[in-house]
């Protein structure tokens, strides 16, 4: 089995306000400890009770040329054709500031269909019956700061910024795999103003 290297984490980001339209996220799964870190801090930041949680860590296996175990964080991508703000009856799930694809509880119905139609595993179903996902942190991002997932995590693995700069950040981190002898891919990395864009990208093995 190979291990993938770990490096450094980069220093947290604070901004005096961000242009929500350009920030987005990259999440490496190459990097992630599965320490769990993200999760506690988004069930902290959004005061998310008992098993309730808009961000999961899962143990994933590939078997290929080389046995490849790694930890991948789940949550919601903010697609910028998103299915599950397609199938809410309700309204629900609406685009808010910059393309963030916010969920408004109290239109809620708990039909929980978004959950079913989501791809990627990142609309959650709360212990209400009620679903609920990712809003980016845009509290924070409001007052200048990152989402607190980011701002938590040891290694890298989930860090924001620019889109387009995280976008370069994610093609370095492609050749360093390379090198050491992985395959990997970025997930996401298509037009906002189109189909297949998403504000989270995801570096996936």
């Amino acid at each position: 089995m190979m291990r993938v290297k770990q490096n450094s984490a980069p220093v947290g980001v604070r901004h005096a306000g961000w242009d929500v339209s350009r920030v987005g996220m990259l999440v490496d799964v190459s990097r992630c400890i599965g320490c769990n870190s993200c999760t506690v801090a988004c069930r902290q930041e959004n005061a998310l009770q008992g098993s309730d949680g808009w961000l999961k860590v899962w143990r994933r296996e590939r078997l290929g040329t080389q046995l490849i175990r790694y930890d991948y964080s789940q949550s919601c991508r903010h697609c910028a054709d998103p299915q599950c703000l397609q199938a809410c009856p309700t309204g629900a799930i609406a685009y808010g500031a910059g393309g963030v694809v916010r969920h408004h509880e109290e239109k809620c119905i708990g039909c929980q269909v978004c959950a079913m139609v989501c791809p990627y595993g990142g609309v959650k179903v709360m212990t209400n019956g009620k679903t609920g996902k990712c809003s980016l942190c845009a509290h924070r991002l409001a007052k200048g700061e990152e989402p607190a997932c980011t701002a938590v995590c040891p290694t890298g693995a989930r860090t924001f910024g620019e889109r387009e700069a995280l976008v370069r950040e994610a093609g370095e981190r492609l050749d360093a795999l390379r090198r050491q002898g992985l395959r990997g891919r970025l997930e996401g990395n298509g037009d906002l103003e189109g189909k297949g864009g998403h504000k989270i990208l995801f570096l996936m093995l």
